[in-house]
C-alpha cells in the first residue's frame, strides 16, 4: 500500500507539473482544532489559504476561483453544503471531507457540483496530492468506492423503500412544485426565486419531501419523481 501511494503521489506530481494550479483556498470545518490544523497543513503544502471558516454560510458571495475543502461529518448535509457554497460562489471548487464513505451522500455532492469527496482515513500526504489534483480542475473519488461496487454495495436495502405511486405521496401542491424545481436541479437559492419564497422556505419543504418520499436525498427524490412520471411542466 505504500509503495502504491508512493507510485499515485508520483504520477500526480508529474501529471499537474507546470500546469496552472487554484492554490487559494478556504477551509471550513465547524471543529475549531480540526478547522486550524487543516489550514496550518495546507500552508505547509504551499496551498494560499485565504478564508478559514465555520460554515459555508459565512462565505460571502463572490466570482473568485478558490479551492473549498469542506470538514462536514454529517453526511446528511453534505450536499446541502456544496449547494449553498456554489450558490455564493459558483466558481468554488468544494472538496468534501467525510467521516465515512457514503455512496449516496458522494454522488449528491457531485450532482450539486463538488470536486472531490474524501473519506478522512487517508493519509495526510495523498491527501495533499489529491487535493492539489482537484485544485487543476480533476474529479477526486474515494477509494471506498471501489470496495462498494465490487461489494455491490451501491444498494441501501436498510433504508425504508420509496412510496410506490404519486397518489400515495401526500405531498402538498407546494411541495410537488418544489419537487419537479429538484428534478431540474436547482439549488435552494433558484427554487427559491422561482417560487418567491425565502430559502429557510425551501429547505422546509424539501425536508418534508424527503420525508414522505422515503427516500435520502434530493438525487434520489428527483430519480423517484422521474420514475413516477412527474412533470417539469406541473411547475407553478
Amino acid at each position: 500500500m505504500v509503495r502504491q501511494a508512493q507510485k499515485i503521489e508520483v504520477v500526480a506530481a508529474k501529471f499537474y507539473q507546470g500546469m496552472v494550479m487554484s492554490s487559494s483556498v478556504c477551509v471550513v470545518s465547524s471543529n475549531d482544532i480540526s478547522r486550524e490544523g487543516l489550514a496550518h497543513f495546507l500552508r505547509i503544502e504551499g496551498f494560499d489559504v485565504f478564508k478559514s471558516i465555520n460554515s459555508v454560510e459565512e462565505m460571502a458571495e463572490t466570482s473568485d476561483r478558490f479551492l473549498a475543502v469542506v470538514d462536514e461529518p454529517d453526511s446528511a448535509f453534505q450536499f446541502e453544503a456544496v449547494e449553498e457554497l456554489k450558490s455564493r460562489a459558483e466558481n468554488a471548487m468544494p472538496v468534501i471531507l467525510a467521516e465515512r464513505f457514503d455512496m449516496a451522500a458522494m454522488l449528491a455532492c457531485f450532482q450539486a457540483g463538488a470536486q472531490g469527496y474524501i473519506v478522512k482515513t487517508i493519509r495526510s500526504q495523498p491527501l495533499m496530492t489529491s487535493l492539489r489534483l482537484a485544485a487543476l480542475g480533476e474529479k477526486v473519488i474515494p477509494s471506498d468506492l471501489l470496495d462498494a461496487l465490487d461489494s455491490s454495495a451501491v444498494s441501501t436495502p436498510m433504508h425504508p423503500a420509496p412510496v410506490s405511486s404519486m397518489a400515495s405521496t401526500n405531498l402538498s401542491p407546494r411541495e410537488c412544485d418544489v419537487l419537479c424545481c429538484l428534478m431540474a436541479g436547482y439549488p435552494n437559492k433558484t427554487i427559491a426565486r422561482q417560487l418567491d419564497v425565502c430559502e429557510a422556505t425551501v429547505k422546509v419543504h424539501v425536508k418534508a419531501i424527503l420525508r414522505k418520499l422515503k427516500v435520502r436525498n434530493r438525487t434520489q427524490a428527483a430519480i423517484w419523481a422521474s420514475s413516477n412520471g412527474v412533470g417539469e411542466g406541473s411547475l407553478m
